[in-house]
């Protein structure tokens, strides 16, 4: 039985196949707004006949009346009365010439973290604990600044070496030294309950904040992102999950299902392309303060982030944040935008006559320019729409992709601002897997020990990362270039390793940039930076070895030393061996 479509006139057209699929893709008829306002109006001109009507009455018992004027009035949304007219024709790009990072000396692994978490944070942290252990039990916990450093430092080992179930650290059979022997079991339970980074069980006076118990940590990795160096290049802005399927304050809990970790707390980060956090803002749903809401919730979450990003840099995003009023705010504003749309996003979108996904063949392009903003459609496997104001189609690069009829990579034509969307836009996601590499995961019901320890996984990778960037400015060669494993393990070992007190001057410190020893016998387990240089004075232990294979003196090239050489030519003269050269045995015992 044919169907039939109904046009405004009240003409019937039969429903086709090509015509549903063009009802779909376009809502241009969708004129709900307008609606809801033209109904609003005729409900205050109803009101205002009756009220002229109805004599007056003495005032009932009830709310006050800023009270219920407040109830009446309609949450006001701005309109963008601007006029846009696409045209398909040639848009004016602009160029991206960025200069390179600046060089900077390369510190050690627990310096770059120190950064994030100083020796303040953790005695403030220890006063915490020690108080709220207090308070809950009414017992004494005697925690100290450098044992919550072997806290944490015991977490990042845990997140390299993962076992099923904590107390199997501890477990006669499967023992990890690294752990047990620097905290007992039931003490490191404890710590894990007490932890606290505010002297408070209750929130303050007209606090606002769901995130108030754990702000502290949040304002020291805040704090950290502002120093890094800032200059003109390619930024990513995206969601970040931090897992945790627990009760927590109402509005922080999210589901993304389409997320690796589809439950948790939602944090929007700003990054490098190359992955490096320059800032964030943890989600607390409408009591978030972002500022300037006009556009919309996703549009003020950039323009909010983007005050930490310098003028002329290029930001990246997906359709969740994307308008074409963002990006024109951000021309405004000297910034370039580039990201995914949706059709629906865009205004006078009747003046588009995109072809249909079915007539357009894989690596075709088309674009609607208008003003300072173009739109840019795609055809790969699917169609892909992408809207920028500084980067179009007009030129284009060759790309590989796979057919399935050829079963082999083949050369497809994309659109530069597409391929420059692929190249830039991952910044967040590299973020996410360096933290998902080594994630403490520790199963708890506490949302606050959950955050906590994110973001001292986050700081750590965020401090390799800027590791990793130094030592590339300074030239380092690749193979002595730290990956993120041993990097977190270095940071583990001289926080487990924290000394109780203070250490030497900074006059007395040694070079700790000094070139590692490439000698054929590596010496066997050296310590790490932190722990050579913590100002104990650390005196040598001498072995007896019969053949030792190499001196562990940094920079002794020979394999033993000439003083066993010559012991074990005196033995030898001494039990009768006869094949000794005399002018040898001559120079023996005048050393002797």
């Amino acid at each position: 039985m044919p169907a039939y479509f109904v046009e405004r006139s009240g003409q019937r057209t039969e429903l086709t196949g090509e015509l549903l699929l063009q009802l779909i893709g376009d809502g241009n008829d969708s004129e709900i707004e307008e609606v809801e306002d033209d109904e609003g109006d005729q409900e205050e001109s109803v009101l205002q006949l009756v009220s002229a009507e109805e004599p007056e009455s003495p005032p009932r018992p009830g709310p006050s009346s800023a009270t219920a004027t407040k109830a009446r009035q309609k949450p006001t949304k701005s309109r963008d009365t601007r006029r846009r007219i696409w045209k398909q024709m040639p848009f004016n790009q602009k160029e991206h010439s960025y200069p390179e990072r600046s060089s900077a000396a390369v510190r050690s692994p627990l310096a770059y973290f120190e950064d994030y978490f100083d020796d303040k944070f953790f005695e403030h942290a220890a006063v915490c604990t020690n108080n709220y252990y207090m308070r809950k039990t009414g017992k004494v916990l005697n925690t100290t600044a450098a044992e919550l450093k072997k806290f944490v430092g015991i977490h990042f080992i845990m997140g390299c070496i993962p076992y099923p179930r904590i107390h199997m650290y501890w477990r006669i059979e499967m023992r990890l030294a690294l752990v047990a022997d620097k905290i007992s079991r039931d003490r490191f339970k404890i710590l894990r309950m007490a932890f606290h980074v505010v002297d408070s069980d209750d929130a303050p006076a007209g606090n606002q904040n769901s995130l108030w118990k754990v702000q502290p940590v949040l304002t020291q990795v805040k704090n950290a992102c502002d120093k890094l160096e800032r200059q003109p290049g390619f930024y990513s802005i995206d969601e970040q999950m931090i897992p945790f399927s627990g009760t927590c304050p109402r509005g922080l809990r999210q589901v993304i299902k389409t997320k690796p970790r589809p439950q948790g707390l939602k944090a929007f980060v700003a990054t490098t392309y190359d992955g490096l956090m320059i800032d964030f803002e943890v989600y607390q749903g409408a009591k978030t303060n972002f500022g300037d809401k006009s556009l919309g919730v996703g549009a003020s979450v950039i323009l909010h982030l983007s005050k930490s990003i310098p003028r002329g840099s290029c930001l990246y995003f997906d359709r969740f944040f994307s308008s074409i009023p963002l990006l024109e705010r951000l021309n405004e504003l000297g910034l370039h935008g580039t990201g995914t749309i949706m059709m629906n996003r865009v205004p006078e979108r009747k003046n588009m006559d995109f072809k249909l996904d079915r007539k357009m063949k894989r690596g075709e392009s088309q674009q609607f320019v208008s003003n300072d903003v173009v739109v840019v459609k795609w055809m790969d496997n699917k169609s892909v729409l992408v809207a920028s104001n500084c980067t179009s189609g007009d030129d284009s690069c060759l790309i590989k992709r796979w057919d399935k009829n050829l079963s082999a990579f083949t050369d497809v034509s994309c659109p530069k601002v597409i391929a420059n969307y692929n190249k830039n836009m991952g910044g967040v996601d590299i973020l996410d897997q360096s933290i998902e590499y080594y994630r403490t995961f520790i199963k708890t019901k506490k949302w606050t020990l959950k955050v906590i320890l994110h973001f001292f996984d986050l700081a750590i990778s965020n401090a390799w990362r800027l590791y990793v960037l130094n030592s590339i400015t300074t030239r380092v060669p690749k193979s002595k270039i730290m990956d993120l494993l041993e990097f977190r393990m270095q940071v583990s070992d001289g926080l487990v390793n924290a000394p109780e007190r203070k250490r030497r001057s900074d006059t007395d410190e040694q070079d700790e940039n000094q070139a590692p020893n490439t000698s054929k016998f590596r010496r066997p387990n050296p310590p790490s930076v932190a722990k050579r240089y913590d100002g104990y004075d650390h005196l040598p232990s001498f072995d007896q070895i019969d053949s030792p294979r190499a001196c562990r003196m940094e920079g002794c090239k020979r394999i033993r030393p000439e003083r066993d050489k010559d012991k074990s030519l005196i033995a030898a003269v001494r039990k009768g061996d006869k094949r000794i050269p005399l002018t040898v045995l001559s120079v023996l015992f005048e050393n002797a």
